[in-house]
């Protein structure tokens, strides 16, 4: 929708299209009957049951249908641009925690890998270094996993605890086709997306299995509970050997990160003890 000296259409622009198109949802011939047979218990029907939030008023059942399609959309896309802004507030929130450093003091060492000495103090030289206080890897599956996944997280807490701790239809499915889409189509996109002659190398490839394990894991545990164990019930313990997962997860990924599971590290050159001499001392850090 542009005009002929290539505006761009205003809110208020924007607004009115949305309602115009909201109102030819519902047209009175179609929206006659709806009601009728097995949908006369949608909750958006009289005889209905009624959902979380709406209806808000008691006689709004029995309101114009295309009044009411106009206004649950124009609300729809009130709420879609209030998460998206508390999302991106979040976001930027996390960015900045993991963002943070320290100044970290570190023994300079020499190439033959004894420490370095400064010929007038007679002590070790020390250099600072800038450390990111939050671990990059604790942080992607803990503060930014949160951040990304915290709606439908949130939307599935609200339905269960309205419903009685029973799932409902969006729930589940928005958790598990959320981190599905992210698993796979996301993957895909980021992979397509590259130019002609442009690659990219997975540098982690230790944390990156055991992320991938878990999460496939994961798949077969809830499959393994809802089919096998406990049909159609999540028990006490199953939710908290599904929720120990996490911080098992977290724990692993970091030793792996460390490089907790290799043997000791072996520097490459030769110690020269014969040739220990001193340098002077310098704040400058060594490439």
């Amino acid at each position: 929708m542009r005009s002929s000296d290539n505006r761009r259409p205003t809110r208020r622009e924007y607004s009115f299209a949305l309602s115009a198109s909201c109102l030819l949802l519902l047209p009175g011939s179609a929206a006659d009957g709806v009601c009728e047979g097995q949908n006369a218990q949608l909750s958006c029907c009289p005889d209905g049951d009624g959902g979380l939030v709406l209806p808000v008023f008691p006689s709004e059942p029995f309101w114009n249908k295309n009044l009411r399609a106009t206004l649950y959309c124009l609300g729809l896309l009130y709420c879609f641009v209030g998460v998206s802004v508390l999302s991106d507030a979040f976001m930027s929130g996390i960015e900045r925690i993991t963002n943070s450093t320290y100044r970290k003091k570190i023994k300079r060492i020499k190439p033959n890998g004894r420490p370095a000495i400064d010929k007038k103090t007679k002590q070790p030289i020390f250099d600072y270094k800038d450390e990111l206080i939050w671990n990059p890897t604790v942080a992607n599956l803990t503060l930014m996993a949160l951040g990304s996944s915290t709606p439908e997280i949130l939307l599935s807490m609200i339905e269960i605890a309205g419903d009685s701790f029973f799932s409902g239809d969006l729930g589940p499915g928005t958790v598990v086709g959320s981190a599905s889409f992210n698993l796979y189509m996301i993957t895909a996109f980021c992979m397509v997306a590259l130019p002609a002659g442009v690659g990219r190398k997975i540098e982690g490839t230790t944390v990156f299995t055991i992320t991938a394990t878990f999460s496939l894991l994961a798949y077969m545990w809830m499959a393994l509970v809802l089919l096998y164990i406990s049909p159609d019930i999540v028990e006490l313990w199953e939710a908290l050997v599904t929720l120990g997962a996490c911080p098992l997860l977290v724990f692993i990924a970091y030793c792996a990160d460390k490089n907790w599971f290799r043997g000791p590290r072996v520097h490459p050159a030769e110690i020269d003890s014969g040739n220990d001499k001193e340098v002077e001392g310098s704040t400058a850090l060594q490439a």
